[in-house]
This record gives C-alpha cells, sequence and structure tokens, in this order.
C-alpha cells in the first residue's frame, strides 16, 4: 500500500492499493456512511441513442460515492463499493444516481470519513508498514566471491563486492581450508559493522553448492546471535548475479511476511502459556483487557480483525478506546487477521486479548 496523502484531522487518506491485502485492509475500515473517490467506468448514453440497457459507451471518469453496501472478492482481487454518485462531472451524470466503484490492484483511492477511528488508523498504518520492506540484508557468496548488499523497499545497495584468491580444494587441501577461513573472516567482519550500522530485520544468506552452507554452520559458531537472524537458501551463482537472483524471486518480501505470522504465532503461544499455568500476567475478554489496561498493567494488546466488523457500535467505540488508551500508556497493539490461525484462535476467545506487564489475580 502506497499512502499519497494522510490527513485524518479533515477525515481522508488518500493510497494506491499494491496487493490483495490492500484491497481487504479498505474493506475492514469502510462502513455505510464514508465516502469513496476514484477513477471508474459508467456506460453513458447519448439523447440520440436508444434506451437499450446495454447501449452507449463506457466513460472513464473519477466519481465520489457515498458508501452503502461493499464486498470484498479476494479471489477476483476486487472491492466492490456501492452507493449514490456526490460528485462528478455532472454533463455526463445525474448527482443521487446509484454506481458501483469496482476497486481492484494499483488503483488510486480516496476515502473521507467524518471521524476515523483508532482501530481503522491501526489497520491502515500495518498494512503501510508491512507493505514497505524493511531493510534486509542479502549475502550472496560462493569459492571465489561475495556479494553484500543492503535491500529496501526503494533501492538496492550494494555494501561490499569482493574476489579473493583462493586455492582450488583439489591442488592443496590445507591451503584452501585456510584461505577459506580467512574468506569467511573478511565476510563476517563485513556483516557485523553493517548490520551494526543499519539494523537490518533479516539477513538472506545465498549461493550455489557447500560454501553458503559451509560459511553458516562458521556464522553460527562465530555469532550465533546473528545466525539466529539469517535465512539460508539457495541461488544457481553468487555474484550481483545471484542477488537478483534471489530479488527476482521476492524471497525478501516473503520472508518478511512470515517473519510477521511467526511473530504474530509466539505472541498467541505465550498467551496459551500463560493462561496454563496461571501466572496471572494475561487476560482476555473485552471487560478484563479493560480493567488491566486501567491499571496500567498491557504490555501487548492483541485483537482479531474481525473485531472490525462487528455490528454492536457501543462495543466497537470500547475496542477503539482500548487502542487509544493503549498507545497513550506507550503499550503494543497487534492486530492479527483471522485468515491466520492466529487470529483464528484469538478470535475464539473474545477477540481481544493482553500480555500483561505484572500479573493480576482476580
Amino acid at each position: 500500500m502506497k499512502i499519497l496523502k494522510k490527513d485524518y484531522k479533515h477525515g481522508f487518506i488518500e493510497l494506491i492499493t499494491e496487493n490483495v491485502g490492500d484491497l481487504y485492509a479498505i474493506y475492514r475500515v469502510l462502513k455505510p456512511g464514508d465516502k469513496v473517490k476514484a477513477t471508474t467506468s459508467r456506460r453513458i448514453r447519448r439523447k440520440d441513442e436508444d434506451s437499450r440497457p446495454d447501449s452507449g459507451e463506457r466513460v472513464k471518469m473519477v466519481l465520489e460515492i457515498d458508501v452503502e453496501e461493499f464486498a470484498f472478492h479476494g479471489f477476483g482481487d476486487n472491492l466492490r463499493v456501492k452507493g449514490k454518485v456526490i460528485s462528478g462531472p455532472e454533463d455526463l451524470i445525474s448527482l443521487g444516481t446509484y454506481h458501483t466503484i469496482a476497486l481492484s490492484l494499483m488503483d488510486k483511492v480516496q476515502i473521507i470519513k467524518s471521524e476515523w477511528k483508532a482501530m481503522e488508523k491501526k489497520v491502515l498504518d500495518e498494512v503501510e508498514k508491512s507493505s514497505m520492506l524493511a531493510q534486509i540484508l542479502v549475502i550472496t557468496i560462493e569459492d571465489n566471491s561475495a556479494c553484500i548488499a543492503l535491500v529496501t523497499q526503494f533501492s538496492i545497495k550494494i555494501i561490499s563486492e569482493f574476489n579473493p584468491s583462493v586455492t582450488r580444494k583439489f591442488s592443496d587441501v590445507k591451503q584452501h581450508s585456510s584461505e577459506m577461513g580467512l574468506f569467511f573472516n573478511e565476510v563476517l567482519q563485513i556483516l557485523q559493522d553493517t548490520v551494526l550500522q543499519y539494523t537490518p530485520q533479516t539477513v538472506i544468506l545465498a549461493g550455489p553448492g557447500f560454501t553458503p552452507e559451509n560459511f553458516f554452520t562458521y556464522l553460527k559458531n562465530q555469532d550465533p546471535k546473528l545466525a539466529a537472524k539469517t535465512n539460508l537458501v539457495h541461488s544457481s551463482t553468487g555474484g550481483r548475479v545471484g542477488l537478483k537472483e534471489v530479488l527476482s524471486q521476492k524471497l525478501p518480501e516473503k520472508i518478511a511476511k512470515e517473519q510477521r505470522v511467526a511473530y504474530e504465532m509466539r505472541l498467541l503461544d505465550e498467551v496459551f502459556k500463560r493462561i496454563g499455568k496461571e501466572t496471572g500476567d494475561v487476560t482476555y475478554g473485552l471487560e478484563k483487557v479493560k480493567n488491566a489496561l486501567m491499571m496500567g498493567a498491557v504490555e501487548t494488546l492483541l485483537i482479531s480483525d474481525d473485531q472490525l466488523g462487528i455490528e454492536d457500535l457501543e462495543k466497537r467505540n470500547e475496542i477503539d478506546s482500548l487502542v487509544d488508551a493503549n498507545s497513550e500508556m506507550r503499550g503494543e497493539t497487534v492486530l492479527m487477521s483471522v485468515y491466520h490461525d492466529s487470529g483464528e484462535q484469538l478470535s475464539k476467545l473474545g477477540g481481544v486479548a493482553a500480555l500483561l506487564r505484572f500479573a493480576i489475580h482476580d
């Protein structure tokens, strides 16, 4: 999701949808009475044309509608929003008539609300953050070359690229092992310096043959903490060509997404672990979480995203208040999608849970 303009004070946000998840995020925050403005097409019949419904030509135009109904079609990469037209080219359409805007990938859309709830802001903020690829370090390595690059959403920065002279193993095994040890140490030093400077989210280690595996073993022995955030993958070659191969497979994006799901699962596992041990530093259910928040006990607030669609406005407002209060107390709020197991399990607990800073016993 690419945010073009954001002004919650004046009630609007303008964005470009980049994937199906972005369309689903819009679906989660929309409510009847909101306004949606986007480029769409509408069949226009001229006065001299017959009155058949399928007559006339389809004309592209920008329309703003007052939302009444909306439906998400994930498999078709499509979000359909229906309502009365409140602005548009009046020489072509009549205000007050109904129109359906079909939003798809790479569409620009503006959403206008009389008031943006905390949960709605949280949904879009999290989607924006997840789509903005965090800094990821990519290393491609083979017997006689290494390339280290920092990858972000907008750029690729080559940190280091070198080709050491390494004796072929079959000619002198002892010398080869010694030279590979020096080579691995040089790569490790550059890695550690880069991680210290840029704090990348994760590290991807790639290359052909056994060299990446051998270096990974070396890394686990020399720097277990760095090895823990390193993902070993295969590429057919090293150097810049290997880097291009890793990026063409969209491995950084996939790994970042997998890490997010794994993070959510760890949080939920911790919830069930504490419940099982009756430690008192966990609670679930709207009222209990609300009480814990009033005591300043909430460290991490977990909410399943199906709570956004509840029809009980009073409960919806209570959840919004939870998010606001938790933010003021510098607590973390994590939204979990019910499309994943973690969100589905949280939903069964009532959709709201909290890991606490200290124990509270009922």
